[in-house]
């Protein structure tokens, strides 16, 4: 791992554990294993899929209102936080929207519904497990 991006995943993360655990709105992530999120989003919630583009393109959950905005973008320099994130989610969904976030394996889902909780967005949750699990219970997918 080269030194800058181990200074952005340590100064990242200390950010994160900052609007989880101390910040003055005192919400924390809420986690959802991939059953609980199948049947919200299911029932209308809108799912943000924060994989690369590439990635979604793959195969992605079977959603009604599904949205694929990348948390991180690939950079000659390796890995950045995309600097855009809120801006296209707020063009994208409004704050009092219900948000199912997901990525591959629901790390960078948590950083991202973390970040979004921060900016006011009022029902974020982050799909414990993302698109693995999601694939390994054999729920629908789109190719």
């Amino acid at each position: 791992m080269n030194f800058s991006w181990s200074l952005f995943t340590n100064g990242f993360l200390l950010i994160v554990l900052y609007f989880l655990f101390f910040s003055d709105s005192g919400a924390k992530v809420v986690n959802l294993d991939v059953h609980k999120a199948k049947n919200l989003v299911q029932s209308g919630h809108v799912y943000l899929d924060v994989r690369r583009v590439q990635d979604f393109q793959k195969g992605h959950v079977d959603a009604d209102k599904i949205i694929n905005i990348p948390y991180l973008l690939d950079t000659p320099k390796g890995k950045v936080k995309n600097p855009e994130f809120l801006k296209q989610i707020s063009c994208a969904c409004d704050k009092e929207d219900h948000i199912i976030v997901g990525c591959d394996c629901g790390v960078k889902s948590l950083y991202a519904a973390a970040e979004l909780q921060a900016d006011g967005f009022k029902d974020v949750k982050n799909m414990e497990g993302g698109y693995r699990d999601w694939v390994k219970n054999r729920f629908p997918v789109k190719l």
